[in-house]
């Protein structure tokens, strides 16, 4: 294998030529501290999300946009943080696919309409009161009249057989209670008793020395004592209807003569004449029924008694058991 012996003479020729043809040395450009946010850069390919020069970019040798086109910031102004107002041009959007998050003015701010204002001094047409839903549980059933007579309050009233009704208003229906009690020259010789038919149509009395109060005696609604019964009014609505009635105590089952009180929290006093002679062992006195939140009273005066069995059977209380004729299990 032979051995090349041109090699010196090569490399002496490439160091002459290199010596005759000097390359100039360029420069070393100095490190800016800066960004040069003006300098002009390669267009950016156009596309649809355009924002606007946003970011120092210069969008003017790029293809045209149908959207708005802002001109780039001097480094100065960048840097500055409060950089001058630019002119902008906007062009007529060709489509509705665009992105551009910077081509809009931020909206001016508009007066509310008056029906959403929140200035609770100024009068609109959202705060007057508005008509009740009539399928609502909140609206106010309609009043009717039942051409009915009413009493006043404090004023006194005797229940005749010709004036045997008193309807109460809706206020004295439902204030206090109303208290019956008997008035006779001796008052142990009859006691008096309420028989009721509640509005989820449950049936019981009280009398005392047997029931003394009901329907529910954690919460009763009526009760008898010796010296006569209460009906409390704050429970109206769980009311039907109810009867008063009187019980002689004597063995001849003898009424005395006398009259039964009842009184409202108004002070309205209704008298009720208690007639005197041989009973089969209770006299019905007054019934009541609540009709539409009102207490309507009627004086029965009726002429015939009977066991108290009988007379709560002749006025529709037959969901009552008995013990005997005068005994109710209850």
């Amino acid at each position: 294998m032979s051995t090349r012996t041109d090699l010196p003479y090569l490399r002496g020729r490439s160091l002459r030529s290199a010596s005759a043809n000097p390359v100039p040395e360029t420069p070393a450009s100095p490190v800016s501290s800066s960004l040069n946010l003006s300098a002009p850069a390669a267009p950016p390919v156009s596309s649809s999300l355009d924002l606007g020069g946003a970011a120092g970019f210069d969008t003017s040798s790029a293809a045209p946009s149908p959207h708005e086109v802002s001109p780039p910031l001097r480094s100065s102004e960048y840097f500055a943080g409060t950089p001058t107002e630019r002119p902008r041009t906007t062009q007529p959007a060709s489509g509705g696919t665009s992105l551009n998050l910077f081509d809009e003015e931020p909206a001016a701010p508009t007066t509310p309409p008056s029906g959403t204002s929140l200035d609770l001094d100024a009068p609109s047409s959202a705060s007057l009161p508005q008509a009740l839903d009539p399928r609502s549980r909140h609206t106010r059933p309609l009043r009717h009249d039942l051409g009915l007579p009413s009493i006043n309050a404090g004023e006194r009233r005797l229940f005749t057989e010709h004036d045997p009704v008193v309807e109460l208003t809706r206020m004295q229906s439902a204030a206090g209670a109303i208290e019956a009690k008997v008035a006779v020259s001796n008052p142990t010789e009859v006691v008096l008793g309420i028989v009721f038919e509640t509005a989820d149509d449950r049936e019981s009395l009280v009398l005392p020395g047997l029931s003394q109060q009901g329907p529910d005696p954690r919460r009763p609604i009526f009760r008898a004592t010796s010296g006569g019964v209460a009906v409390n009014l704050r429970r109206i609505t769980d009311i039907h209807r109810l009867l008063l009635f009187a019980v002689p105590t004597r063995p001849s089952k003898q009424m005395p003569g006398g009259t039964v009180t009842v009184t409202t929290y108004g002070g309205s006093r209704l008298e009720v004449p208690l007639v005197a002679g041989p009973t089969l062992g209770a006299q019905a006195l007054v019934t009541a029924y609540v009709v539409e939140g009102r207490l309507v009273l009627r004086a029965e005066h009726d002429p015939y008694s009977g066991t108290l069995q009988q007379v709560c059977a002749a006025y529709g209380y037959r969901e009552i058991s008995w013990r005997d004729p005068y005994t109710p299990l209850v």
